[in-house]
């Protein structure tokens, strides 16, 4: 028995001698050092692979141009594509009308964040036909939904068809029938259509002197005389704006009258004629 104890007593002796030893502290030190390190190694990598896909606040690219929109995306880490481009005839080509996701969200870096913009280029409208009976606010109303305007250029008199009815259109100074749309004429969206309408008065006006006059003075007495201009135009005119009129038909002498819409016939060229002052 006391052999046994003896045993015991020496197991433990040498025991806490080893545990107290220099070279097992020198280990237990290097094992806690290396633990620790490792510790710290993680702690690190995941505190970097967090941040790297820390959550971002999306800029707004409202109202921006394209190329801005692209550079301060890039600044940000982030990704733009135009997804969609519309047309807009209150904001310049390019401009960001939308955004997806919208400003504001959280999004991770290197995010795709989808554009609509302006169109560079407006898309070109086909004009409805005219029936015969086309009344204005009606075809205004239709060219509305084109993004196409519609403005009365003049009125003619007709004692058959109802008031306001287009009898014809002109774009860009050129006459447009119903057989030409029929055929088919497209505007660009935002371009402005000009029609002739009808008016039904039974009052007569003064025919005005419009020879020796810049057209567009010819065409302001024309206009205030409630009557309608049908223009012709010989080969020196290439700008309304720069020709005068050298003859007109009904000639204004005698006091001849005209009723209301009446139209007037007026030849124009490009210099002043000969016996004008």
């Amino acid at each position: 028995m006391s052999t046994f104890k003896e045993k015991i007593s020496n197991f433990g002796r040498e025991f806490f001698l080893f545990l107290s030893s220099k070279i097992f502290l020198k280990n237990l030190l290097g094992m806690v050092g290396a633990i620790a390190l490792l510790l710290l190694v993680a702690f690190f990598w995941m505190s970097s692979y967090t941040l790297h896909g820390e959550s971002l606040q999306v800029p707004s690219f409202l109202n921006q141009n394209i190329d801005e929109a692209i550079d301060q995306a890039k600044k940000q880490n982030l990704k733009v594509v135009v997804n969609d481009s519309i047309w807009s005839a209150d904001k310049p080509a390019g401009t960001v009308l939308e955004q997806s996701p919208k400003p504001l969200s959280k999004v991770k870096e290197k995010r795709t964040i989808y554009l609509t913009i302006t169109k560079f280029q407006a898309e070109e409208k086909l004009l409805p036909k005219l029936a015969g009976n086309d009344n204005y606010n009606y075809y205004a109303r239709r060219l509305k939904q084109l993004n196409v305007n519609l403005k009365v250029r003049s009125k003619q008199f007709s004692n058959k068809l109802e008031e306001n009815t287009i009898l014809y259109l002109y774009v860009d100074d050129k006459k447009i029938t119903a057989n030409d749309l029929k055929k088919g004429v497209k505007v660009p969206q935002g371009a402005m259509v000009e029609a002739v309408v009808t008016t039904r008065g039974g009052a007569r006006v003064n025919i005005p002197d419009l020879v020796c006059k810049k057209y567009s003075e010819a065409e302001f007495l024309i206009g205030g005389s409630q009557l309608s201009v049908s223009v012709i135009k010989d080969g020196t005119v290439s700008s309304l704006e720069d020709a005068y009129v050298w003859k007109q038909s009904p000639i204004a002498s005698g006091g001849k009258t005209l009723s209301v819409g009446s139209v007037i016939d007026v030849y124009v060229t490009k210099r002043p004629p000969a016996n004008c002052n």
